[in-house]
Protein backbone atom coordinates (compact mmCIF):
# COMPACT_ATOMS: atom_id res chain seq x y z
CA UNK A 1 0.00 0.00 0.00
CA UNK A 2 1.20 3.40 -0.93
CA UNK A 3 0.44 6.57 0.97
CA UNK A 4 -0.42 9.68 -1.20
CA UNK A 5 2.59 11.05 -3.25
CA UNK A 6 5.08 9.72 -0.90
CA UNK A 7 5.21 6.28 -1.16
CA UNK A 8 4.92 4.89 1.86
CA UNK A 9 5.18 1.50 2.39
CA UNK A 10 4.81 -2.19 4.87
CA UNK A 11 8.57 -1.20 5.11
CA UNK A 12 7.99 1.75 6.78
CA UNK A 13 5.49 -0.14 9.06
CA UNK A 14 7.81 -2.63 10.23
CA UNK A 15 10.35 -0.11 11.00
CA UNK A 16 7.62 1.72 13.18
CA UNK A 17 6.74 -1.56 14.80
CA UNK A 18 10.27 -2.87 15.68
CA UNK A 19 10.87 0.01 17.40
CA UNK A 20 7.62 0.03 19.19
CA UNK A 21 8.14 -3.59 20.55
CA UNK A 22 12.13 -3.62 20.89
CA UNK A 23 12.10 -6.53 18.29
CA UNK A 24 14.51 -7.45 15.58
CA UNK A 25 11.97 -8.98 12.82
CA UNK A 26 8.30 -8.22 12.34
CA UNK A 27 6.26 -8.87 9.22
CA UNK A 28 3.32 -6.93 8.38
CA UNK A 29 0.50 -9.00 7.39
CA UNK A 30 -2.78 -6.45 6.52
CA UNK A 31 -2.75 -2.88 6.52
CA UNK A 32 -5.18 -0.43 5.32
CA UNK A 33 -5.12 3.01 6.14
CA UNK A 34 -7.42 6.55 5.67
CA UNK A 35 -7.17 9.97 5.62
CA UNK A 36 -8.63 11.58 8.66
CA UNK A 37 -7.19 15.52 8.31
CA UNK A 38 -9.59 17.60 9.58
CA UNK A 39 -10.78 20.40 6.45
CA UNK A 40 -10.28 23.84 7.70
CA UNK A 41 -7.64 22.91 10.87
CA UNK A 42 -4.97 20.75 9.00
CA UNK A 43 -2.99 23.04 6.62
CA UNK A 44 0.35 22.20 7.44
CA UNK A 45 -0.09 18.41 7.27
CA UNK A 46 -1.95 15.69 5.83
CA UNK A 47 -3.36 12.76 8.75
CA UNK A 48 -4.00 9.13 8.36
CA UNK A 49 -5.10 6.51 10.46
CA UNK A 50 -3.99 3.19 9.74
CA UNK A 51 -5.15 -0.17 10.99
CA UNK A 52 -2.08 -2.40 11.21
CA UNK A 53 -2.20 -6.59 11.25
CA UNK A 54 1.36 -7.85 11.83
CA UNK A 55 3.41 -10.48 13.57
CA UNK A 56 6.51 -10.58 15.11
CA UNK A 57 8.79 -13.50 14.05
CA UNK A 58 11.78 -15.57 16.09
CA UNK A 59 15.37 -15.62 15.01
CA UNK A 60 14.12 -19.29 13.15
CA UNK A 61 11.74 -17.79 10.81
CA UNK A 62 8.61 -19.30 13.05
CA UNK A 63 5.69 -16.81 14.22
CA UNK A 64 5.77 -16.05 17.46
CA UNK A 65 2.66 -13.68 18.10
CA UNK A 66 -0.08 -11.95 15.73
CA UNK A 67 -1.48 -8.37 16.98
CA UNK A 68 -3.20 -6.02 15.68
CA UNK A 69 -2.23 -1.92 16.35
CA UNK A 70 -3.57 1.22 15.11
CA UNK A 71 -1.33 4.31 14.25
CA UNK A 72 -1.47 7.59 13.12
CA UNK A 73 0.20 8.54 10.25
CA UNK A 74 1.88 12.28 9.34
CA UNK A 75 3.02 13.51 6.07
CA UNK A 76 3.57 16.70 4.11
CA UNK A 77 0.55 18.48 2.68
CA UNK A 78 -0.65 17.19 -0.67
CA UNK A 79 -1.75 20.77 -1.21
CA UNK A 80 1.43 22.43 -3.37
CA UNK A 81 1.12 25.68 -1.60
CA UNK A 82 0.60 23.91 2.37
CA UNK A 83 3.72 21.83 1.25
CA UNK A 84 5.83 24.75 0.04
CA UNK A 85 5.42 26.77 3.06
CA UNK A 86 6.37 23.63 5.41
CA UNK A 87 9.23 23.01 3.36
CA UNK A 88 10.58 26.69 3.39
CA UNK A 89 9.84 26.83 7.20
CA UNK A 90 11.37 23.62 7.89
CA UNK A 91 8.37 22.85 9.61
CA UNK A 92 8.82 18.64 9.58
CA UNK A 93 12.04 18.74 10.24
CA UNK A 94 11.35 20.43 13.60
CA UNK A 95 8.74 18.18 14.64
CA UNK A 96 10.71 15.02 14.22
CA UNK A 97 13.72 16.95 16.10
CA UNK A 98 11.05 17.56 19.02
CA UNK A 99 9.19 14.36 19.18
CA UNK A 100 12.44 12.01 18.94
CA UNK A 101 14.99 14.00 20.81
CA UNK A 102 13.35 16.12 22.91
CA UNK A 103 10.15 15.19 24.08
CA UNK A 104 11.61 11.56 25.58
CA UNK A 105 14.23 13.75 27.25
CA UNK A 106 11.49 16.15 29.41
CA UNK A 107 9.11 12.74 29.54
CA UNK A 108 12.42 11.10 31.85
CA UNK A 109 13.02 14.13 33.53
CA UNK A 110 9.55 15.20 34.80
CA UNK A 111 7.99 11.84 35.01
CA UNK A 112 5.24 12.57 33.15
CA UNK A 113 3.85 11.75 28.68
CA UNK A 114 3.57 15.19 27.52
CA UNK A 115 2.93 14.60 23.71
CA UNK A 116 2.72 11.25 21.62
CA UNK A 117 5.20 8.61 21.44
CA UNK A 118 7.18 7.82 18.24
CA UNK A 119 7.26 5.26 16.49
CA UNK A 120 8.92 6.29 13.28
CA UNK A 121 10.22 9.08 11.79
CA UNK A 122 12.42 10.51 8.49
CA UNK A 123 12.55 13.63 6.43
CA UNK A 124 13.14 10.82 3.16
CA UNK A 125 10.17 10.60 2.85
CA UNK A 126 8.77 12.83 4.90
CA UNK A 127 6.62 10.78 7.84
CA UNK A 128 5.85 10.70 10.92
CA UNK A 129 4.43 7.20 12.87
CA UNK A 130 3.18 7.79 15.53
CA UNK A 131 0.64 6.02 18.35
CA UNK A 132 -2.89 6.57 17.97
CA UNK A 133 -4.12 8.66 20.76
CA UNK A 134 -7.31 7.44 20.40
CA UNK A 135 -6.34 3.74 21.36
CA UNK A 136 -5.90 4.94 24.68
CA UNK A 137 -9.64 6.99 25.30
CA UNK A 138 -7.82 10.70 24.16
CA UNK A 139 -10.39 13.06 23.15
CA UNK A 140 -10.19 16.11 21.01
CA UNK A 141 -12.90 18.56 22.85
CA UNK A 142 -14.79 21.58 20.53
CA UNK A 143 -12.81 24.56 18.86
CA UNK A 144 -15.84 26.55 18.38
CA UNK A 145 -16.49 26.30 22.17
CA UNK A 146 -13.04 26.13 24.00
CA UNK A 147 -12.19 24.68 26.94
CA UNK A 148 -14.22 24.73 30.35
CA UNK A 149 -12.43 25.54 33.74
CA UNK A 150 -11.33 21.98 34.59
CA UNK A 151 -9.31 21.65 31.04
CA UNK A 152 -7.89 25.01 31.61
CA UNK A 153 -6.48 24.22 34.74
CA UNK A 154 -5.02 20.87 33.71
CA UNK A 155 -3.71 22.05 30.06
CA UNK A 156 -1.87 24.61 31.88
CA UNK A 157 -0.50 22.86 34.40
CA UNK A 158 0.67 20.38 32.05
CA UNK A 159 2.32 23.34 29.54
CA UNK A 160 4.35 24.43 32.40
CA UNK A 161 6.14 21.05 32.88
CA UNK A 162 6.69 20.78 29.58
CA UNK A 163 8.65 24.39 30.04
CA UNK A 164 9.94 23.37 33.04
CA UNK A 165 11.28 20.03 31.44
CA UNK A 166 12.77 21.89 28.85
CA UNK A 167 14.75 24.14 31.06
CA UNK A 168 16.33 20.87 32.41
CA UNK A 169 16.97 19.57 29.03
CA UNK A 170 18.78 22.75 28.09
CA UNK A 171 21.09 22.77 31.03
CA UNK A 172 21.60 19.81 30.20
CA UNK A 173 21.79 19.70 26.62
CA UNK A 174 22.33 23.30 25.20
CA UNK A 175 23.15 22.41 21.61
CA UNK A 176 19.29 20.73 21.27
CA UNK A 177 17.68 24.09 21.63
CA UNK A 178 19.48 25.52 18.75
CA UNK A 179 17.51 24.03 16.32
CA UNK A 180 13.94 25.46 17.88
CA UNK A 181 15.53 29.54 17.62
CA UNK A 182 14.47 30.17 14.50
CA UNK A 183 10.56 28.68 14.79
CA UNK A 184 7.32 29.84 15.80
CA UNK A 185 4.28 30.59 13.69
CA UNK A 186 5.62 34.08 12.46
CA UNK A 187 8.91 33.01 11.72
CA UNK A 188 11.73 34.93 9.58
CA UNK A 189 10.79 32.17 7.13
CA UNK A 190 7.25 33.40 7.28
CA UNK A 191 5.27 33.09 3.78
CA UNK A 192 4.10 36.08 1.72
CA UNK A 193 0.56 34.20 1.89
CA UNK A 194 0.57 34.30 5.61
CA UNK A 195 1.39 37.26 5.79
CA UNK A 196 -0.90 39.18 3.82
CA UNK A 197 -3.36 37.23 5.45
CA UNK A 198 -2.41 39.14 8.80
CA UNK A 199 -2.44 42.34 7.41
CA UNK A 200 -6.24 42.08 5.09
CA UNK A 201 -7.84 40.20 8.07
CA UNK A 202 -7.52 42.98 10.22
CA UNK A 203 -8.56 45.25 7.97
CA UNK A 204 -11.49 43.75 6.91
CA UNK A 205 -12.06 43.03 11.03
CA UNK A 206 -11.38 46.93 11.74
CA UNK A 207 -14.17 47.72 9.18
CA UNK A 208 -16.63 45.35 9.87
CA UNK A 209 -16.67 46.26 13.68
CA UNK A 210 -16.89 49.96 13.15
CA UNK A 211 -20.28 49.80 11.73
CA UNK A 212 -21.50 48.26 14.79
CA UNK A 213 -23.65 49.83 17.53
CA UNK A 214 -21.05 48.63 20.32
CA UNK A 215 -19.00 52.28 21.28
CA UNK A 216 -16.52 50.11 22.70
CA UNK A 217 -15.94 48.40 19.28
CA UNK A 218 -16.00 51.15 17.37
CA UNK A 219 -13.72 53.17 19.18
CA UNK A 220 -10.94 50.21 18.76
CA UNK A 221 -11.50 49.68 15.28
CA UNK A 222 -9.28 52.63 13.58
CA UNK A 223 -6.36 50.98 16.43
CA UNK A 224 -7.01 47.77 14.50
CA UNK A 225 -6.95 49.02 10.76
CA UNK A 226 -3.64 50.63 11.78
CA UNK A 227 -2.32 47.53 13.45
CA UNK A 228 -2.22 45.93 9.98
CA UNK A 229 0.37 48.13 8.70
CA UNK A 230 2.77 46.59 11.35
CA UNK A 231 1.47 43.12 12.75
CA UNK A 232 4.31 41.21 10.83
CA UNK A 233 7.38 42.50 11.86
CA UNK A 234 5.73 43.40 15.09
CA UNK A 235 4.70 39.52 15.53
CA UNK A 236 8.24 38.63 14.40
CA UNK A 237 9.97 40.36 17.15
CA UNK A 238 7.64 38.65 20.23
CA UNK A 239 10.39 35.53 19.62
CA UNK A 240 13.06 38.07 20.21
CA UNK A 241 14.55 37.81 24.05
CA UNK A 242 16.78 39.38 26.20
CA UNK A 243 20.30 37.68 26.89
CA UNK A 244 18.66 37.56 30.91
CA UNK A 245 15.29 36.57 30.25
CA UNK A 246 13.40 33.29 31.08
CA UNK A 247 13.19 31.20 28.02
CA UNK A 248 12.26 27.56 27.30
CA UNK A 249 10.70 25.76 24.47
CA UNK A 250 7.24 26.60 23.55
CA UNK A 251 5.08 24.62 21.81
CA UNK A 252 4.38 27.05 19.76
CA UNK A 253 0.72 25.98 18.51
CA UNK A 254 -0.81 25.60 22.02
CA UNK A 255 -4.12 26.18 20.64
CA UNK A 256 -7.69 23.43 21.08
CA UNK A 257 -7.20 20.94 18.00
CA UNK A 258 -3.77 21.03 19.66
CA UNK A 259 -5.07 19.23 23.01
CA UNK A 260 -5.95 15.95 23.55
CA UNK A 261 -7.66 14.88 26.63
CA UNK A 262 -9.01 11.70 28.61
CA UNK A 263 -12.37 12.47 30.98
CA UNK A 264 -13.88 10.56 33.45
CA UNK A 265 -17.98 9.36 33.15
CA UNK A 266 -18.35 13.06 34.54
CA UNK A 267 -16.62 14.71 31.54
CA UNK A 268 -13.78 15.35 34.01
CA UNK A 269 -10.44 15.79 32.39
CA UNK A 270 -7.98 13.51 34.39
CA UNK A 271 -5.01 13.59 31.63
CA UNK A 272 -3.54 15.22 28.83
CA UNK A 273 -1.21 15.57 25.90
CA UNK A 274 -0.16 18.30 23.90
CA UNK A 275 -0.09 16.75 19.42
CA UNK A 276 1.71 18.61 16.40
CA UNK A 277 5.05 20.11 17.34
CA UNK A 278 5.55 21.94 14.47
CA UNK A 279 6.19 25.42 15.71
CA UNK A 280 8.04 24.68 18.70
CA UNK A 281 10.73 28.12 19.47
CA UNK A 282 13.14 28.84 21.89
CA UNK A 283 12.16 31.90 23.78
CA UNK A 284 9.71 33.55 26.54
CA UNK A 285 7.18 31.38 27.70
CA UNK A 286 4.46 34.00 26.75
CA UNK A 287 4.31 33.08 23.18
CA UNK A 288 2.44 29.30 24.67
CA UNK A 289 0.45 31.37 27.55
CA UNK A 290 -0.50 34.61 25.05
CA UNK A 291 -1.76 31.96 22.52
CA UNK A 292 -3.47 30.06 25.46
CA UNK A 293 -5.16 32.55 27.32
CA UNK A 294 -6.28 33.92 23.88
CA UNK A 295 -8.01 31.05 22.32
CA UNK A 296 -8.42 28.34 24.66
CA UNK A 297 -11.02 29.24 27.47
CA UNK A 298 -14.65 29.33 26.80
CA UNK A 299 -16.45 32.23 26.42
CA UNK A 300 -17.88 32.17 30.03
CA UNK A 301 -14.42 32.37 31.65
CA UNK A 302 -12.42 34.16 29.04
CA UNK A 303 -10.08 36.98 30.10
CA UNK A 304 -11.60 37.13 33.82
CA UNK A 305 -9.90 34.13 35.04
CA UNK A 306 -6.06 34.88 33.17
CA UNK A 307 -4.69 35.46 36.13
CA UNK A 308 -5.84 32.10 38.23
CA UNK A 309 -4.01 30.53 35.34
CA UNK A 310 -1.11 32.23 35.39
CA UNK A 311 -0.45 31.34 38.63
CA UNK A 312 -1.32 27.88 38.52
CA UNK A 313 1.13 27.93 35.89
CA UNK A 314 3.89 29.12 37.95
CA UNK A 315 3.42 27.32 41.13
CA UNK A 316 3.34 24.59 38.82
CA UNK A 317 6.45 25.39 36.57
CA UNK A 318 8.67 26.83 40.25
CA UNK A 319 7.64 23.38 41.64
CA UNK A 320 8.65 21.44 38.63
CA UNK A 321 12.15 22.99 38.38
CA UNK A 322 12.63 22.36 41.79
CA UNK A 323 12.06 18.98 41.88
CA UNK A 324 13.80 18.35 38.80
CA UNK A 325 16.80 20.49 40.23
CA UNK A 326 17.10 23.01 37.52
CA UNK A 327 20.15 25.79 38.22
CA UNK A 328 17.60 28.33 36.54
CA UNK A 329 15.00 30.00 38.53
CA UNK A 330 11.52 30.53 37.27
CA UNK A 331 10.49 34.16 36.53
CA UNK A 332 8.56 35.85 39.18
CA UNK A 333 4.64 37.10 38.33
CA UNK A 334 6.02 40.55 37.79
CA UNK A 335 8.14 39.21 35.14
CA UNK A 336 5.87 36.78 33.61
CA UNK A 337 3.64 39.74 32.67
CA UNK A 338 6.06 41.78 31.88
CA UNK A 339 7.14 39.37 29.51
CA UNK A 340 3.65 39.17 28.12
CA UNK A 341 2.90 42.56 28.30
CA UNK A 342 5.91 43.15 25.92
CA UNK A 343 4.88 40.26 23.55
CA UNK A 344 0.89 41.85 23.72
CA UNK A 345 0.99 42.19 20.03
CA UNK A 346 0.65 38.29 19.85
CA UNK A 347 -2.78 38.38 21.38
CA UNK A 348 -3.68 40.13 18.36
CA UNK A 349 -2.07 37.59 16.14
CA UNK A 350 -3.63 34.52 18.09
CA UNK A 351 -7.16 35.82 19.42
CA UNK A 352 -8.37 38.30 16.30
CA UNK A 353 -6.93 37.11 13.27
CA UNK A 354 -6.30 33.38 14.37
CA UNK A 355 -9.08 32.06 16.87
CA UNK A 356 -11.99 34.04 14.77
CA UNK A 357 -11.18 32.04 11.66
CA UNK A 358 -10.80 28.82 13.99
CA UNK A 359 -15.01 29.25 15.61
CA UNK A 360 -15.96 29.38 11.39
CA UNK A 361 -17.92 26.21 10.58
CA UNK A 362 -15.85 23.79 8.67
CA UNK A 363 -17.67 24.91 5.16
CA UNK A 364 -16.93 28.46 5.45
CA UNK A 365 -13.05 27.65 6.13
CA UNK A 366 -10.32 29.30 3.83
CA UNK A 367 -7.39 27.59 3.59
CA UNK A 368 -3.75 29.01 2.27
CA UNK A 369 -4.70 27.90 -1.13
CA UNK A 370 -7.79 30.20 -1.39
CA UNK A 371 -5.76 33.51 -0.23
CA UNK A 372 -3.07 32.82 -2.54
CA UNK A 373 -5.85 32.54 -5.58
CA UNK A 374 -7.45 35.85 -4.21
CA UNK A 375 -4.18 37.55 -4.69
CA UNK A 376 -3.36 37.19 -1.16
CA UNK A 377 -7.20 38.81 -0.24
CA UNK A 378 -9.11 37.18 1.74
CA UNK A 379 -13.06 36.71 1.36
CA UNK A 380 -14.25 34.98 4.51
CA UNK A 381 -16.58 35.98 6.81
CA UNK A 382 -15.60 35.65 10.38
CA UNK A 383 -18.61 37.15 11.91
CA UNK A 384 -20.88 34.41 9.95
CA UNK A 385 -20.96 32.21 12.62
CA UNK A 386 -22.73 34.46 16.23
CA UNK A 387 -20.29 32.68 18.68
CA UNK A 388 -17.53 35.02 16.93
CA UNK A 389 -19.96 37.94 17.37
CA UNK A 390 -20.30 37.39 20.62
CA UNK A 391 -16.87 36.60 21.35
CA UNK A 392 -15.77 39.83 19.65
CA UNK A 393 -17.98 42.15 22.04
CA UNK A 394 -15.89 40.76 24.94
CA UNK A 395 -12.74 40.21 23.55
CA UNK A 396 -12.06 43.95 21.67
CA UNK A 397 -12.79 46.36 25.06
CA UNK A 398 -10.91 44.08 27.20
CA UNK A 399 -7.77 44.02 24.76
CA UNK A 400 -8.35 47.91 24.24
CA UNK A 401 -8.30 48.17 28.32
CA UNK A 402 -4.95 46.27 28.36
CA UNK A 403 -3.43 48.78 25.59
CA UNK A 404 -2.86 45.98 22.83
CA UNK A 405 -3.52 47.62 20.49
CA UNK A 406 -0.50 50.65 21.19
Amino acid sequence: MEINHLGINEHVFEKALRRKFSVENVKILENTCCCISDVGTNFLSDLYEASIRYAIISNNGETKYEGSVSAIIKTEPSNEISRDIVRKQDLFAIELKFLRDVLPRIRETVDCQLGPSLWYGSTNPHVLVMENLKERGFIMKDRQKGLSFEHCCLAIERIAKLHAGSVAVNEKNPEIMEHFKNGGIVSTKCPVTFSKLMEVSLVRIGNQIKQWSDERCVRAADKIIKLSETILPRCMDVYKYDFDEFCVLNHGDSWINNMMFVENEKGQPIDFLLVDYQMAVYTSPAIDLLYFLNICPEYDIKYDKDDYFLKIYLDTLEETMKSISCKRKPPTMQQLKAAIHKRRVYAILSGIILYLRMMANKEDTEGFQKVEELTYETIMDVFKNPDAVKLTHKMIPIMDERGYFD
